[in-house]
């Protein structure tokens, strides 16, 4: 049997170590900057009860109140329509600038819009106002982070630890940039101190797991649960644990995940049935039940010709040769060149198919 190949077989893509993308720290401070606008008539307004044509109505009877616009515009943004969100927070900014929230508001709105530098205009006029406003500050680290600006990420983080060294947020960026300069042990250490800092920093304990994941230990499923007693209903971090459950051989736990995922978080989600029928396959050499799972993830992604390979090599050990033949090549159809599924289709055809163990 040939050596296979996790690359295409399984995906951990979940595990390479890439920068947090900017917008989740953003939406921390979202939920943050929302409060700071405070004492305001929209404040006051119940969050159940609110929604843009509420909001629409107050403007009208109220045009010159920012925090019903500031408000608006965060609606918008929940809805991913950051141009209007923009325009609305911009609005805002212009009838009442004494509010630092709201440029940092601004600039994630700008970074979700897919534009940076605006992000760092905003940010920098916020700063020309208010210099040591230490929100702005590690908004504006964040985006030179994203931007690879590490440099200048650096010279704000450390202004930020002269004015308060007590910020969670300040050890978080440093560990992202130490893993953008692969000082793996340095990120560890910034992770746990942001956890010391702030003990429900979901993301510093999704980054500490990941990294002790990459190193085989098994602390890994410590950091891993506790994000996910902090987010229950979080995808990643669930199957975060099922993959490092997975490739360390905790075979239950690791169904134990995929299932949750599935029953609870994710009906759709493809992934959690490939990795099962990756299980049964290779771990157990089941089949027939890999092929079943493989069916699942099919059923809910059939552009994924790894899993249309995966199912005809599980076909093919199986001795259902027919079969193989044609979930190989949905796969090259998938993925014209797709150098496993070729050596597939050719073995059965010179009559020299793999047999079960």
């Amino acid at each position: 049997m040939p050596k296979f190949n996790k690359g295409v077989v399984i995906r951990t893509a979940l595990f390479t170590l890439l920068m947090i993308p900017l917008v989740l720290n953003s939406c921390k401070n979202t939920a943050n900057n929302d409060k700071k606008t405070g004492n305001s008539q929209a404040a006051a307004i119940s969050s159940d009860s609110l929604n843009i044509q509420n909001l629409d109505k107050l403007i009208r009877e109220k045009p010159k109140s920012p925090d019903l616009f500031a408000q608006r515009a965060s609606l918008y943004a929940q809805r991913k329509n950051y141009t209007q969100a923009l325009t609305d927070i911009t609005i805002a900014l212009k009838m009442d600038s004494t509010k630092p929230a709201y440029f940092v508001t601004q600039a994630e709105y700008y970074i979700f819009n897919g534009e940076p530098n605006s992000a760092k205009k905003a940010l920098n006029a916020c700063l020309s106002k208010y210099k040591d406003n230490t929100d702005a500050m590690l908004k504006l680290a964040e985006i030179h982070l994203y931007l690879k600006e590490y440099g200048q990420s650096k010279i704000l983080l450390n202004q930020v630890l002269l004015i308060n060294n007590d910020l969670a947020q300040i050890f978080f960026l440093q560990g992202l940039i130490a893993l953008e300069n692969n000082d793996t042990l340095g990120a560890i250490k910034s992770f746990q101190v942001t956890i010391e800092k702030e003990p429900d920093y979901y993301a510093a304990y999704i980054q500490a797991g990941k990294l002790y994941a990459l190193k085989n230990n098994d602390l890994a499923i410590q950091y891993l649960k506790s994000a996910i007693d902090l987010q229950p209903t979080m995808y990643e971090a669930h199957y975060l644990l099922a993959l490092y459950y997975q490739e360390h051989n905790y075979l239950a736990e690791a169904h134990q995940e995929y299932e949750y995922i599935s029953t609870q978080i994710d009906s759709t989600a493809a992934d959690p049935y490939y990795n099962r029928g990756y299980i049964e396959m290779v771990y157990k050499n089941n089949y027939s039940e890999a092929v079943k799972w493989f069916d699942k993830a099919i059923s809910r992604d059939p552009a994924n010709a790894n899993a249309w390979y995966n199912r005809g090599f599980s076909n093919e050990l199986d001795g259902k040769l027919t079969a193989a033949k044609s979930d190989y090549k949905k796969a090259m159809d998938l993925q014209s060149n797709f150098p496993l599924a070729i050596k597939g289709l050719n073995r059965i055809e010179d009559g020299k198919p793999l047999k079960r163990k």
